[in-house]
Formats: structure tokens, C-alpha cells, sequence
């Protein structure tokens, strides 16, 4: 059955009310007055009888303006509905004598339209009106405006609804635990850090899955929070997930609370910071590296910016050229570590090397000038910096290497005395350790010459040879610059007799720098 809308010529004025209802009505005089509530009475076939003058305050339309309203004027299409429904299953059944009325007001919610275009929450509490022999003859309710709470409780909703829905797809590893450290809730994330399942993860401790290394330094830790009832930020905690890895969570944690003040848990969130732990990890080793090399002293380290300003100064540095960390960093030095052409000869490459694209390069200079103006050879290895596609600094090793060239030049050298006037030249330090050999050598004693290089000069002798070389040999020409004597040449399968000719070296104070020993000396007439 369907009730018919019939409000159109129904204005209250125009109904008879039953004399039931006026003095229901009288009764509550000054309460219709009053209240901001809309008071209504209708009958069997919701037609209004009744509608109180706080309708206007509710929906903007007087008493008459709106008895004048069609019901699909007065409500939308969703709440003409959900009122066929309820007359079908709440009002219908009572006034047809099919069910029996119970006394408790019906109560539900929905929407209605308002004059000034708007649609208006309202909750509707009706019951019936008898009369004096018991019989029902009248529906009678009160519409209450809840916009306000309702629109608040849909805010509120939206609210939870984002907030579910940023919780469930954070990368962030939502949690909370009761008073025994056990989990109660854990979102998503949680199941994407640990490799486990989310219903295996619910009711386990929150330091199961710690590394055995970590798990009673971070209990302890968390419990001195806990005994407090404290907040905690930035809690490191070290775990294992299902896969085995080691996993670094950043954990932030709030007390909860029950009715009674007691701590019943702990709510908060753990990031996972691993990747951040290896970069610092890598960052930490590249400092470590940068300051090993900073202390270097065989090779300078320098860093430049665009306008050639020192940014780094090695020990290294200061060794090769003599300037001090602080004179090189205050002052503009670099270009006077240059003769004025190999300065212009360097600019030219280092623009012909990151224009239009940066790349590393090598500079052999030989008119290098140190702090004291002496003239040094050096290999620079440099690497531009580009930030932004623009050219920002320069990273420089450089090593002085006019000893090395000397000794180049020497071994060039000593390659054709050996081939004009010795089977073999070979150079040894101070503690008699192979340094140095022309290639010519390599022809008197094999290609395994190359393999003593660093070892005690003992090997290429027989144990009685040896024997007289240290003991006199060296000795005598430590003394008197040369020593000369007959040897027996021992290594791998050669073995030979050789005439032998020990020469102390100089170096430029007078003093000691190691030993050449000329093997079969050719005589000259």
C-alpha cells in the first residue's frame, strides 16, 4: 500500500482538529512556542493537520508556505522513499489493526529540502495520539535539526575514511600493542617490512623479530620509556625479516591509556630507514677514505671551484708544492703553482675537457713551481664537477714525480752503459733490497729478474758469495765508494761465474742512498 500526497489543499487552519489533539495542543502551548523543534501532527493519509511556527526557523518557509508544498516539494527523491518505506512498515500495520503499537516513539533520520535551496538533515521521532476510549486517530512527531551534527558526523567520516585509507597504503609501519608489548593492530606495512603475514604479525612481541645482537639493549631501552609511561622518538630498532635481512626502523611510540588512567599499551609508527643506513654507511666509508687520502703524503689531494679558489688541501699537498693548509686555503695560490705558459697551456685543457662534456683528463707538466720557486715536474689527474649542467669544481690528484723522471732518465742512461760496458746493471737500497734494473739486465739473468724486484740482493748469489758481499763488499764500498771481487751467479737454473762491482750512490746532501752492482765489467785498453 502507498500513501498519497495530499498536502496541497490541505492547509492546517483548514482541517478540523480533534478536540483530543487541542488540548494535547493547549497542553503544550508554550513548548511549541518555544522550541526550536518542529512539532507536527498528522492523519491516516499524512495529511497535515498540525505543523508548529518553528518550522521556519528549521527549513525558512512559514507555517502556511509550507502546508502549501507538495511532498516531493518538501523532500528529496531518497527521503520520499525511505518515508514510503517506513509508512509501509511502521505506520501501516498499526492503523490497520495488523500489529499492535508498543508505545515507543519511531525514530529515524533524513533529508529535507529548505527554501532557500539546500537540503536540511532532520531526525523524526513520531508516535500515535489516542482518544479517550484508547483508539489511534492521529500521527503526531518532532522533527529535530541535526544538520550541523550530521554534517559533522559525515566530516568526521570523510576524515576516517582518509585517514584509514593513508594508513593502509602508508609506507610507514602503523602499530599498536598492549601493556605486554604484543601487537593488537598493525597496518600493511607491516606485512611489506617483515615478510610476514599481517594475521601472523597480530598477537606477536613487538622485539620477536630483533636481531639477538640488539633485542636486550633495545628491551631495555623501551621499558625505561615504559616504566614511565613516556612518548619515545627516534627508538632504533634492528630486526630480521622472513627473507633474513637485516632491517633498520626508525620507531616513534605514544602511551595508551585506559578509563582509569592506567598505561594499557603503546601506540606509534616505525619507518624503515634501511636504504638510509647503508647510504650512511657509504658516506661514512667515503669519509673515511677522503680523510685517508687528505693524509696521504705521497700524492696531493686539491679541490677547486669555478673560479680556481681552493676548496681542499692536502698533507700531500703541502709536501709537493710548500704551502700550508691555511696559506693555500686563503690564499689564491693555484695559479702561481705554474709557469705563466703551462698555466695558459692548462686553462686551454681544462676548458677543452668540460665544454660541452666533463670529463676526467692528464696533465704532464714539467715547469710545475713549489712555494720556495723551485722547479717541478708533476702528473696531474683532474676531474671536473658539473652541477646542473654547469661546471662547479674540480677534483685534482697530483703527484711530484721529478725524482721518478730523474730516475728514468738514469735508467735510460745506465740501459746503454749496460749494453756498451757490463752484462748486467742492478740497482739496491740501503738494506740491500733490488730497487731498479735496465732492461739489458733482464737478458743476463732471464725474464725472472722482474720477480726479485724488492727482495734482498742475497738471492742472485751462492750462500759463500753472499757471504763475501756482505761482509766485505758492501762494507768496503760503503767506505771507499767501490768494491771489486770474483762472485758466483746463482738463481733459478743459471749459475756462472761473474766479476762483481759494488758502487755506493750519493744522493745530493752526500749522504747514502743505495748501492749499483756492475756484473762483468768489459775492460777497456
Amino acid at each position: 500500500m502507498k500513501y498519497t500526497d495530499n498536502t496541497e489543499s490541505s492547509s492546517p487552519e483548514n482541517q478540523e482538529i480533534p478536540l483530543e489533539i487541542k488540548e494535547k495542543l493547549e497542553l503544550y502551548g508554550l513548548m511549541v512556542q518555544e522550541s526550536s523543534d518542529v512539532i507536527w501532527i498528522m492523519d491516516f493519509n499524512l495529511r497535515t493537520t498540525y505543523m508548529s511556527p518553528s518550522v521556519e526557523k528549521h527549513l525558512g518557509y512559514t507555517v502556511e508556505e509550507y502546508s502549501q508544498l507538495s511532498l516531493a516539494d518538501r523532500i528529496p527523491q531518497e527521503s520520499f522513499e525511505l518515508s514510503q518505506e517506513i509508512y509501509k512498515s511502521e505506520i501501516f500495520p498499526i492503523v490497520s489493526g495488523e500489529q499492535e503499537y508498543d508505545g515507543k516513539p519511531i525514530i529515524y533520520e533524513m533529508l529535507h529540502k529548505h527554501k532557500n535551496g539546500q537540503l536540511v538533515w532532520g531526525e523524526i521521532s513520531f508516535s500515535f495520539i489516542r482518544d479517550k476510549s484508547g483508539k489511534i486517530i492521529s500521527i503526531m512527531g518532532i522533527t529535530r535539526n541535526i544538520d550541523a551534527r550530521k554534517r559533522a558526523e559525515q566530516e568526521l567520516e570523510r576524515s576516517r575514511e582518509q585517514y584509514r585509507m593513508l594508513v593502509e597504503n602508508t609506507n610507514d609501519w602503523i602499530w599498536e600493542t598492549d601493556i605486554d608489548n604484543k601487537f593488537t593492530y598493525c597496518n600493511p606495512a607491516a606485512e611489506r617490512i617483515l615478510g610476514y603475514p599481517l594475521h601472523q604479525i597480530i598477537g606477536s612481541g613487538f622485539f620477536e623479530y630483533s636481531t639477538e645482537a640488539t633485542r636486550q639493549s633495545e628491551i631495555l631501552r623501551f621499558e625505561q620509556f615504559k616504566n614511565s609511561a613516556f612518548p619515545f622518538a627516534g627508538l632504533r630498532h634492528i630486526l630480521t625479516d622472513a627473507n633474513q635481512r637485516i632491517i633498520h626502523l626508525d620507531v616513534n611510540g605514544s602511551p595508551i591509556f585506559d578509563s582509569e588512567g592506567n598505561l594499557s599499551g603503546y601506540h606509534g609508527m616505525s619507518r624503515d630507514v634501511s636504504n638510509y643506513q647503508l647510504l650512511l654507511k657509504k658516506l661514512n666509508r667515503l669519509e673515511a677514505r677522503q680523510s685517508g687520502l687528505l693524509s696521504q703524503p705521497d700524492f696531493g689531494v686539491i679541490e677547486l671551484d669555478s673560479n680556481f679558489e681552493i676548496l681542499e688541501w692536502s698533507v700531500g699537498a703541502t709536501r709537493i708544492f710548500g704551502y700550508s693548509r691555511g696559506e693555500a686555503m686563503v690564499g689564491k695560490i693555484f695559479k702561481s703553482l705554474w709557469e705563466s705558459t703551462a698555466w695558459l697551456s692548462f686553462v686551454k685543457e681544462l676548458e677543452a675537457n668540460t665544454i660541452p662534456v666533463p670529463r676526467p683528463f692528464f696533465v704532464d707538466e714539467k715547469r710545475n713551481k713549489r712555494l720556495d720557486s723551485k722547479e717541478i715536474h708533476c702528473n696531474w689527474y683532474l676531474n671536473p664537477i658539473i652541477e646542473d649542467e654547469y661546471f662547479k669544481s674540480i677534483v685534482i690528484f697530483v703527484k711530484d714525480v721529478s725524482e721518478i723522471k730523474e730516475y728514468s732518465d738514469a735508467l735510460s742512461q745506465f740501459q746503454m752503459f749496460t749494453e756498451s760496458y757490463c752484462g748486467a746493471l742492478v740497482f739496491a737500497d740501503t738494506r740491500l733490497r733490488i730497487n731498479g734494473f735496465p732492461p739489458a739486465s733482464i737478458d743476463y739473468f732471464s725474464s725472472q729478474l722482474t720477480m726479485l724486484k724488492g727482495t734482498h740482493i742475497r738471492n742472485l748469489f751462492d750462500k759463500e758469495s753472499a757471504k763475501i758481499i756482505l761482509e766485505q763488499g758492501v762494507n768496503y764500498a760503503t767506505r771507499m765508494h767501490s768494491w771489486q771481487g770474483e762472485v758466483t751467479v746463482k738463481f733459478n737454473a743459471i749459475e756462472k761465474p761473474a766479476s762483481l762491482e759494488i758502487v755506493s750512490q750519493l744522493n745530493k746532501k752526500g749522504k747514502l742512498k743505495g748501492f749499483a752492482l756492475i756484473f762483468d765489467k768489459i775492460k777497456r785498453a
